[in-house]
C-alpha cells in the first residue's frame, strides 16, 4: 500500500529512471507514468519505436494498481489524498512539460531543423533525444542552457521554478519578518503574489484535456525525425 508522503516541489518526472527501477513506489510516480502512457499512446502512431517503452510503461501501470488500488478495503483516506494531490502535481508538471515541448519544435520547424539535428546539437544519440523531447528521459541543465542559447528561448519557459506550497509559506513567513524591519522588503510580497503558482500553468477552469500536447504537435514531432 502506498504511504503517506508529502508531495515533492514541482520537477522534471524521470519516467526512464522508474521504467530502470522496474516499478512504481509513490502516488506521485504513478500520476507521472500515467500521464506519459497518455502521451505516447498519441505518439505511437507517427513514432512506432515508442510502442516498446509504452507497453513497460503499461506493465509499471497495471502492476502498481494491482498492488495498491485493488483491495478497496485496504485503501486509506490518507492514500486518497496523497494520490489527489499527486495528480495535481502531475498534472501541472506535464502543463509545462507540453508547453516547453511546442516551443523547442516551433523553433525546430521555424529553422528547418530536424531531431536529428537537434541531437547533433545536444551531442547525444537520436533516440536519447527522441526521449527527451517525449518526455522519457529529463532534461539536463546543459541542454537547456544550450537550448535557450541557440533557440533564445526564456529559461524560465524551459526549467520549471515552482517551489512547494510549503516553501512557499515558509517564504511569506520570511519575507513578513524581514519587512518589519525594512519596509521595502514588502515588494517581495508582490513578486510571491505575481509568481507562475499563482497565474496557473493551467487555467482557472481547466480540463483534463488542456494538459495534452496541442494536434500539431505530433506533426511537429513527424516531420522532425
Amino acid at each position: 500500500m502506498a504511504q503517506n508522503k508529502k508531495v515533492a516541489e514541482l520537477g522534471e518526472p524521470n519516467i526512464k529512471k522508474i521504467l530502470d527501477a522496474g516499478r512504481i513506489e509513490t502516488e506521485l510516480d504513478h500520476e507521472r507514468v500515467l500521464l506519459a502512457d497518455r502521451h505516447l499512446m498519441l505518439q505511437e502512431e507517427v513514432q512506432p519505436d515508442l510502442g516498446p517503452t509504452r507497453k513497460s510503461i503499461s506493465d509499471l501501470i497495471v502492476e502498481f494498481e494491482a498492488r495498491c488500488w485493488s483491495d478497496e478495503n485496504l485503501v486509506t483516506d490518507a492514500q486518497m489524498e496523497e494520490s489527489e494531490a499527486a495528480e495535481i502535481q502531475a498534472e501541472k508538471e506535464y502543463a509545462f512539460l507540453w508547453k516547453r515541448q511546442k516551443l523547442i519544435l516551433d523553433k525546430l520547424q521555424e529553422l528547418s531543423l530536424k531531431q536529428k539535428d537537434l541531437a547533433l546539437l545536444l551531442n547525444h544519440s537520436k533516440s536519447y533525444t527522441s526521449e527527451l523531447l517525449n518526455g522519457i528521459r529529463p532534461f539536463s541543465t546543459n541542454d537547456l542552457k544550450l537550448i535557450h542559447l541557440l533557440f533564445q528561448i526564456p529559461l524560465t519557459d524551459l526549467i520549471i521554478t515552482i517551489p512547494s506550497q510549503e516553501t512557499l509559506n515558509r517564504l511569506e513567513t520570511a519575507i513578513g519578518k524581514i519587512s518589519s524591519s525594512n519596509p521595502k522588503a514588502r515588494l517581495l510580497h508582490t513578486t510571491l503574489a505575481n509568481r507562475p503558482v499563482t497565474n496557473g500553468l493551467l487555467t482557472e477552469n481547466w480540463d483534463e484535456d488542456e494538459i495534452e500536447p496541442e494536434e500539431n504537435i505530433d506533426e511537429l514531432t513527424l516531420s522532425n525525425k
